[in-house]
């Protein structure tokens, strides 16, 4: 297998932490397609490359940086006669005609148990819907949404203090190891792929800014999960003194009390605010402009959080 032509995909501190570990396992890396270079400073005139590229030139792997991949690509990648493609968080769409360039195609981890979550979003939808569950799919790319057939899955029991990155870590490490134990396996045709069930499909979706919002008339364990799935991106967020405050970690207490939705009141010496059902205590916020910071500091700093109606 090491002498095996390997093109890979990626753009993300995922993915280059497993590019690094088949650099690390001496896998023939021939080329590394990511992202373009991101334009920064004022006037746009330096750029800062993607970490994948870090890594792919500290190894002189040759580079390709492509926001979208086109015709002139594909004769590139057939050029090089690769074996195999391997992929995670590329950020763009594969084309089928260059899926099929390769003769072992193109293995994706995708952090969900497929056919479950397909699309873009599938550790924020296992935390939105408590599951008590989650695993990872390594799985063949096709030109449909995540729906090629199975290679190997792992599932892992989710923590209660999950939130979007930690879990996000545990699974892309265990999808890492699940490549490298099994992409032998794969070429030697030692592994029967498995096709999915298309009736037991359901999809996640592109998450945007505005889901963020909290709606304090939903459930106090609604809004958790919420927090715990979106921490590092959009954030779950309320409006106070007219400035978005943040919430980035919580928990909930299945009882009700005698106030407002969105009542912020103090409760044991904790900071609760009454939901729809239940109360959601304070842990850590952060205030517009300004950094996180624990609920104690907070108050004193905001006299008046005590009473206001978050909304």
């Amino acid at each position: 297998m090491k002498n095996n032509k390997i093109i890979f995909f990626g753009s993300d501190k995922n993915s280059a932490h497993l590019l690094q570990a088949l650099i690390d396992n001496s896998f023939n890396i021939i080329l590394v397609i990511t992202k373009s270079d991101k334009k920064s400073g004022r006037d746009h005139s330096s750029s800062i490359p993607t970490i994948v590229k870090t890594i792919a030139k500290k190894y002189n792997i040759k580079t390709l940086e492509k926001d979208k991949l086109s015709k002139d690509d594909e004769e590139a990648i057939k050029n090089l006669n690769p074996d195999i493609g391997i992929l995670l968080a590329y950020g763009a769409m594969i084309p089928d005609n260059i899926i099929k360039t390769f003769p072992h195609g193109i293995l994706n981890i995708h952090p969900s148990l497929l056919p479950l979550y397909r699309g873009p979003s599938p550790i924020q939808y296992t935390l939105l819907n408590s599951d008590k569950y989650a695993g990872v799919s390594l799985m063949l790319l096709e030109k449909g949404m995540d729906s090629g057939d199975i290679i190997a899955q792992e599932k892992m029991l989710v923590n209660s203090h999950d939130n979007y990155e930690t879990l996000s870590d545990k699974l892309f490490l265990i999808g890492e190891k699940l490549l490298l134990d099994n992409i032998q396996k794969y070429i030697n045709k030692k592994i029967t792929t498995k096709k999915q069930d298309e009736d037991l499909a359901t999809f996640s979706k592109m998450i945007e800014k505005n889901d963020g919002l909290i709606n304090w008339n939903d459930s106090a364990g609604k809004i958790n999960s919420q927090i715990k799935a979106y921490y590092l991106w959009p954030n779950s967020f309320t409006k106070f003194n007219n400035q978005m405050l943040k919430i980035k970690s919580a928990e909930i207490e299945n009882i009700n009390s005698d106030k407002n939705i969105g009542e912020v009141f103090t409760k044991n010496k904790k900071i609760a605010v009454q939901c729809g059902n239940g109360i959601l205590i304070l842990q850590i916020v952060q205030l517009e402009g300004k950094k996180e910071t624990d609920m104690n500091s907070f108050v004193n700093g905001y006299k008046n959080f005590i009473g206001s109606i978050l909304n």
